[in-house]
């Protein structure tokens, strides 16, 4: 799960942060158990209802098809739009790629100090109305950060971080494993 780093075979002049490589792996089991009870299901279907009751099991085939896509919807979107690959220098969210020397240093390290989501939820239950009001006001004055990789929000299950490029745009990542994806960016940055 986490990233590894080192030179490919003959590549002696490659410059050190090419030559991390770091691929999140995402979850499947969710994915495989759904798949697995649905086609359980159509098969015992098609043992009691075939060949007499064609049409019942073609239905039942089509709602079990539905049900397999409304059940992996979320994995599915996480395959598309959260897939992370730090690779040759360059950082991969999903269908969008940027060179990892675009990132500050001073954002890697700051991400580092960033609460995680639980973290963040936990602090917010300590707080009083005013204090709540007045952080809400100072995040919308800075704007909302772009989610790398597309997609509405960050998924459920993933952490994420927030990132600053040297034009002063801010990313949001979306990610599984928040310090090995910081440590690879770290090291392939050479912060």
């Amino acid at each position: 799960m986490g990233g590894t780093d080192g030179l490919e075979a003959g590549a002696t002049a490659v410059p050190y942060g090419r030559a991390v490589v770091y691929r999140e792996k995402l979850p499947r089991r969710w994915m495989i158990a759904t798949s697995v009870v649905l086609v359980f299901w159509v098969v015992y279907q098609a043992g009691i209802l075939l060949p007499e009751d064609r049409t019942v099991w073609f239905v039942i085939l089509g709602f079990s098809a539905f049900l397999g896509l409304v059940f992996n919807a979320v994995p599915i979107s996480k395959r598309i739009y959260n897939r992370v690959h730090v690779r040759d220098g360059r950082l991969t969210v999903g269908r969008e790629t940027i060179p990892v020397d675009s990132l500050t240093v001073d954002s890697l390290r700051e991400a580092r100090e960033q609460p995680t989501d639980a973290e963040f939820v936990a602090s917010l239950a300590s707080r009083s109305r005013e204090e709540i009001a007045e952080m809400r006001r100072r995040s919308s004055a800075t704007g909302k950060p772009r989610i790398m990789g597309g997609g509405w929000s960050v998924p459920m299950g993933m952490d994420q971080i927030v990132v600053q490029t040297a034009q002063g745009e801010p990313l949001l990542i979306a990610t599984h494993h928040r310090e090995a994806l910081l440590d690879a960016l770290t090291r392939a940055r050479q912060a």
